[in-house]
């Protein structure tokens, strides 16, 4: 019998687990972990993208429910980071995804990592303007004290874009909470 190489194995394993995932294939994906002895679950393709940030920029939200609950479940790392420092949740914050988003942090992803701007997945869901995605992370994050007001390199918080692109909802969310802000309004 002919063995692969240990790394051609896993880029082609990879490849064909990105391929079932996008066709919904979730037994084939399933066999492929199992083969593979899960050696491919944080596995980068190209720009370091894992399988489970893969799982996230889905189109469709039942499939990609059931390859982020499968990925995880199995021992993806939820706060692993592609080569821009950009993690699942950013990605799923950006589409303004709020079935993954709520997914991920039922299985402890990180809202404050930052990426290499500096963003974190708040600021991701203000520049889209997704506010049900931004009540939520504020809503389970208040307690730790979600920092709404960090600022990337550029020195933009979520609430001054939120503010500047006009995304009332997404500004009325991030400071509902804050006394500092209650004055200001968006206009």
């Amino acid at each position: 019998m002919l063995k692969l190489p240990e790394k051609s194995s896993g880029q082609t394993g990879t490849r064909i687990l990105l391929e079932a995932m996008s066709n919904d294939k979730v037994h084939l994906a399933r066999f492929i972990l199992d083969a593979l002895d899960g050696k491919i679950i944080d596995s980068k393709t190209e720009g370091a993208r894992t399988p489970l940030i893969s799982s996230v920029l889905l189109p469709e939200c039942q499939t990609r429910s059931k390859f982020i609950e499968m990925l995880l479940h199995r021992g993806a790392s939820v706060n692993c980071q592609d080569e821009s420092g950009r993690t699942a949740l950013s990605y799923a914050c950006e589409k303004g995804y709020l079935d993954a988003v709520k997914i991920l942090v039922r299985n402890n992803a990180d809202p404050e990592i930052v990426d290499s701007w500096g963003n974190t997945a708040l600021m991701y869901a203000a520049v889209a303007g997704h506010s049900p995605v931004i009540s939520f992370l504020v809503r389970a994050f208040k307690r730790l004290g979600l920092q709404i007001d960090r600022q990337n390199k550029v020195g933009n918080s979520a609430v001054e874009v939120a503010k500047f692109l006009g995304h009332t909802d997404c500004f009325y969310a991030l400071t509902s909470n804050s006394k500092k802000t209650r004055g200001n309004d968006v206009t």
